[in-house]
């Protein structure tokens, strides 16, 4: 009995052991899950956690059919674990597990009393997470999906809040979204950043993001050949960020944005991301496929710290249906046509970009109608950043207005063959030669002579007419006759027949034949038919020039089929800020008036230039506005041009201007009114034309001088520095006329007080040297000349009694002009 009892008593001694080791390992287990440093429990805290422990740990399962200790009957494969425990102090905490078929069981660590309760869901076949929360801490809701294995949680130390980051590395045997890593696609992953989670499906290689219940963020990197779908409602903002993708698709867009409200793509900072659009060229009308690297049915932001370079083989860069907006990041786009395209605005507020259009247009808008917001569309505004700009086309072609303001921004525009980058626009062929006229009233042949001395006679066909300005000019075609030695173009009125040289309009010159070239620009010269070779495509400069004078007049005879400005509005200009450089082979700045627009109003046409640095060549027009033409601020230079500054009517009130130009150097072609007011600022014409010209036929109006101080230089002989019909008006500021003598020098005297306020003489001026204007003994302005003028006549007006002399050095010193006001 004694040894019965003594046997007792080692095994309650080994049993209170092994209790006492179960009490310590649950502690253990406990302690190493918190991320951070555990808080310290009391004696009753740590065993009433070694029994939960314990308990948990020792849970029965129950096989198919059979019953657990708890009462439950299990499902095939299923283990049954016990949810609820309570803790010394009376307070519950349950742990609520839902377990499918098929499914492990998940092991569930729980916490310390005091905490949010983890709740764990395993779908069917799922293998088991590990969730672990630290004391006082939110626990994080975990779901592993059909299939998958488990993610990896982050838990946050005691006391906040946890949010878990989920990376997944897209699988294209997955049809549902996992919320973890499987397997790639190409080595694309997609990482969920805030919001709603698992809101993308992978069906091949397109990942498609789709609805989201609230503003959502995900973030994508690697590499995908395939492409990218965001259709995610119109209820929620969502911001794909790309941080290092590589897309590239031969089949579809890259990026196509179907639905959201304001969806954001963002380069994230530090990183490089790239899309090639490698597809053949997609027609504007098909609704199948998008025509540009980066499509989005909705207003799209295009953004970030980072770079994002863009390629399109055969379409467009950036293209948005409604508005588009880019700022802050380094953006590179080089396509075949528009490069940024936003049907209702495109606004650029900061960042770098490079944009390379090879056969259109730099940054374009379409509509010219009011949204349902009540905002006008088809406006461009670049209000910061620097932006080089290169265009086959137009480097900006707005339906609306264009704007472009801040101190900091600026625009370089390169256009046709100005830009490096410019391709073939239009196709033409090869066994035809192009006629092109500036009016359809007449009929056109061409006689090829042979080196036998045979002759064949060929009728143009009509082809084609394309509008310039307020010019329309009209092309025919002729086969070209390689075997020909010469040709000769006749023109024909209505009542000659065509292809016979006895009775006809006018005829050009006998012609070699040119390879080099497959247009002959034409122009009806007192009764001779003048030709100049040039390209169809503009991509070759020919020579020639249309003749100045009256109206408004397209000095580039060698303009295509499209539109080759710098900066283009359906409506107006309006620069206030930041510099601007543009190399145009048609127009530099060009705002059209006179039309209808959507809104249901006409446009103005107008150019306002209210500050801001200008620097600007064209082959035509330095600024052209069909409205009215206004400088009051900033500074503007046309550094060549056909035609420098002309608007329908000219203001300047301020700001200094310099123009060189080979034809008139201001040019206002309204009729009646005060049609050029000189009110401010500084003005430089350097003219091979008339320096200031005006069509209007009021009296004493063409022309105003109020206060502006002009120099105006003219170097032909048949032009006059000062142009008006019915005579101009002075009654303040300083203007210096300069032209050779005979001619039309009587126009520039042609001011109904000029006796009063003016003085003219003749003297012989050379290249090199200053002329020095003296009133009342003090030199007021000197004048560097930029030619010769052996017989000059000049016209100061301001002062009756003013001196000229020529001298080696200025009064002062003088601006880039070589000019110096007192």
């Amino acid at each position: 009995m004694k040894d019965n009892k003594k046997l007792i008593a080692v095994l309650a001694g080994i049993l209170l052991l092994l209790l006492i080791c179960s009490i310590a390992l649950a502690l253990t287990m406990c302690s190493s899950g918190d991320v951070g440093t555990s808080p310290t429990l009391s004696s009753t805290e740590q065993t009433t956690e070694g029994i939960i422990a314990a308990t948990t740990k020792g849970a029965t399962s129950a096989a198919e059919g059979s019953t657990a200790p708890d009462g439950t009957t299990g499902g095939e494969g299923s283990h049954t674990p016990v949810t609820d425990v309570t803790t010394a102090d009376s307070e519950e905490v349950s742990a609520t597990i839902t377990q499918t078929d098929g499914g492990n069981p998940p092991i569930t660590t729980t916490k310390p009393s005091g905490g949010s309760t983890p709740t764990t869901t395993t779908a069917s076949g799922g293998s088991t997470p590990t969730t672990t929360t630290a004391s006082g801490g939110n626990a994080p809701s975990t779901t592993t999906t059909t299939g998958e294995n488990t993610p990896a949680t982050t838990t946050k130390n005691s006391g906040g809040s946890i949010t878990p980051v989920t990376t997944t590395t897209a699988n294209t045997n997955t049809q549902t979204p996992p919320s973890e890593e499987t397997d790639s696609i190409d080595g694309l992953t997609i990482t969920y950043i805030s919001g709603t989670k698992d809101a993308y499906i992978i069906s091949g290689n397109t990942v498609t993001f789709t609805a989201v219940s609230e503003k959502t963020v995900y973030a994508i990197s690697g590499k995908l050949d395939g492409n990218v779908v965001i259709d995610v409602g119109d209820g929620y903002k969502f911001d794909l960020e790309l941080t290092g993708v590589t897309i590239t698709s031969n089949t579809t867009s890259p990026i196509t944005v179907l639905s959201g409200d304001e969806v954001s793509i963002t380069a994230k900072n530090g990183t490089n991301n790239y899309i090639y659009d490698n597809r053949a060229a997609v027609a504007e009308d098909d609704t199948t496929q998008y025509a540009a690297a980066i499509y989005s049915i909705v207003d799209l932001e295009i953004c970030g710290k980072g770079a994002l370079t863009v390629e399109s083989k055969q379409n467009k860069g950036i293209h948005t249906k409604d508005d588009l907006t880019v700022k802050n990041l380094t953006l590179s786009v080089t396509c075949t046509d528009n490069a940024l395209k936003g049907n209702d605005s495109v606004t650029v507020e900061s960042g770098t970009t490079t944009l390379i259009a090879t056969a259109g247009d730099g940054i374009k808008t379409d509509n010219t109608d009011i949204s349902d917001k009540g905002n006008q569309r088809g406006n461009v505004s670049i209000l910061g950043g620097t932006h080089n700009i290169y265009a086959a086309c137009d480097g900006i072609d707005a339906a609306y207005n264009v704007v472009i303001d801040g101190d900091g921004t600026v625009v370089n525009i390169y256009t046709d063959k100005y830009s490096e980058y410019s391709q073939e626009v239009t196709a033409t062929a090869s066994a035809l030669y192009y006629l092109r006229y500036n009016s359809q009233n007449y009929r056109f042949s061409v006689k090829y002579v042979y080196a036998d001395g045979s002759v064949e006679w060929v009728n143009a066909e009509y082809h084609s007419s394309v509008r310039g300005g307020r010019t329309t000019y009209y092309y025919y075609t002729v086969p070209k006759k390689a075997d020909a030695a010469k040709l000769t173009v006749y023109a024909y009125n209505s009542s000659q027949a065509q292809g016979q040289d006895g009775s006809y309009y006018s005829a050009s010159s006998q012609l070699s034949l040119n390879d080099a070239y497959d247009t002959l620009a034409l122009s009806n010269r007192n009764g001779s038919l003048s030709v100049s070779w040039t390209n169809y495509t503009t991509s070759s400069q020919g020579g020639g020039g249309w003749p100045g004078g009256g109206g408004m007049n397209d000095g580039n005879a060698d303009k295509g089929d499209y539109s080759t400005k710098g900066i283009k509005a359906g409506n107006e200009i309006m620069i206030s800020g930041g510099t601007v450089n543009i190399e145009a082979y048609d127009d530099a700045i060009h705002a059209n008036g006179g039309t209808t627009l959507e809104n249901g109003s006409t446009s103005t046409g107008n150019v306002t230039i209210s500050g801001g640095t200008l620097t600007l060549f064209s082959n035509d027009d330095g600024i052209h506005a069909d409205g009215t033409l206004t400088v009051s601020g900033g500074t503007v230079k046309v550094t060549g041009s056909y035609e420098g500054l002309e608007g329908n009517n000219v203001r300047i009130s301020g700001g200094d201007v310099s123009v060189i130009s080979k034809d008139d150097g201001i040019n206002a072609p309204a009729t009646s009114g005060e049609a050029i007011v000189l009110s401010g600022g500084k003005l430089y014409i350097y003219a091979g034309g008339d320096g200031i010209d005006s069509n209007s036929r009021t009296s004493y109006s063409g022309i105003v001088f109020s206060g502006s101080k002009v120099v105006v230089i003219c170097t032909s002989g048949g032009n006059s520095a000062i142009d008006t019909e019915q005579g101009y008006k002075y009654t303040a500021g300083q203007v210096i006329a300069l032209m050779p003598s005979g001619g039309m020098t009587s126009e520039a005297t042609h001011c109904q007080n000029f006796s009063s306020v003016a003085t003219r003489s003749s003297l012989s001026l050379t290249t090199g040297k200053y002329l020095n204007v003296t009133v009342s003994g003090s030199t007021v302005a000197s004048v560097k000349m930029p030619t010769s003028m052996n017989s000059a006549v000049a016209i100061y007006l301001g002062s009756s009694s003013a001196t000229f002399a020529s001298a080696t050095s200025a009064a002062g010193t003088v601006n880039a002009d070589g000019v110096y006001w007192k």
